[in-house]
Formats: C-alpha cells, sequence, structure tokens
C-alpha cells in the first residue's frame, strides 16, 4: 500500500503543478496569440499590393502566351481536319475492298457448294 499511496501523491502533485503552470501560461499564451494576429494582419496588408501586382501580371502573362499559341493551335485543328477526312477516305475505301473481297469469297463459295451438289446428284444418280 505505501508504493500506491506514494505514486498517488506524485501524480496528484504533477496535476496541481500542471494545473497551476496552465493557468499563470493562459495570460501569456493569449498575448501571444493576440500579437500573431496583429502581425499576420499587417503582414497581409503590407502584402496585398503586392499580391495584386502579381495576379495583374500573371493575367497579363497567360493571355499573352495565349495569343501566341492561337496561330499554332489553328493549325493544328487544320492539320487534325485534314487527317480526319483523309482517314475518313481511307476508311471508305477500305470498306469498298472489303466489300469487294466478301462478294468475290461469296461467289466463290457459291461455285463451290454448286460443284459439291452437283457431285453428290452425280453419285445419288449412279446408285
Amino acid at each position: 500500500m505505501g508504493l500506491k499511496e506514494t505514486l498517488s501523491k506524485w501524480f496528484g502533485r504533477a496535476k496541481e503543478t500542471t494545473s497551476d503552470l496552465a493557468e499563470k501560461a493562459q495570460p501569456h499564451v493569449e498575448k501571444a496569440v493576440q500579437k500573431t494576429k496583429e502581425t499576420t494582419s499587417d503582414l497581409a496588408e503590407k502584402a496585398q499590393p503586392h499580391v495584386e501586382k502579381a495576379v495583374q501580371k500573371t493575367k497579363e502573362t497567360a493571355s499573352d502566351l495565349a495569343e501566341k499559341a492561337q496561330p499554332h493551335v489553328e493549325k493544328a485543328k487544320e492539320k487534325m481536319a485534314g487527317m480526319a477526312d483523309k482517314t475518313g477516305a481511307a476508311a471508305g475505301e477500305a470498306a469498298d475492298v472489303a466489300k469487294e473481297k466478301a462478294s468475290d469469297m461469296a461467289d466463290t463459295a457459291g461455285d463451290k457448294v454448286e460443284e459439291v451438289v452437283e457431285a453428290v446428284q452425280d453419285t445419288v444418280e449412279e446408285e
């Protein structure tokens, strides 16, 4: 029991000491927070014109870059349109070739079927 009581006293004293220190520190913390708010506010006010200038300069630069890029964008659009036309034409030609091949294959298959039918008929007639 002696150990338990000793530990309880130590923790009790530590708790009281911590509470006392927190109470003593409270005004200092509040002053520091207030000073930080004031300093931050002052800095924000001083920085405002610089921020506005930076934003304006960024807008101007972006606008200039967009203007300079516009001809390149137009060229790219034209090339893409030309490529799309060529691709469409090539696809149409490929479809025509595929149709012709399919038609030829169908004709050949039809001829082969007719040959097989005739051969079967000949075989049946012979028997």
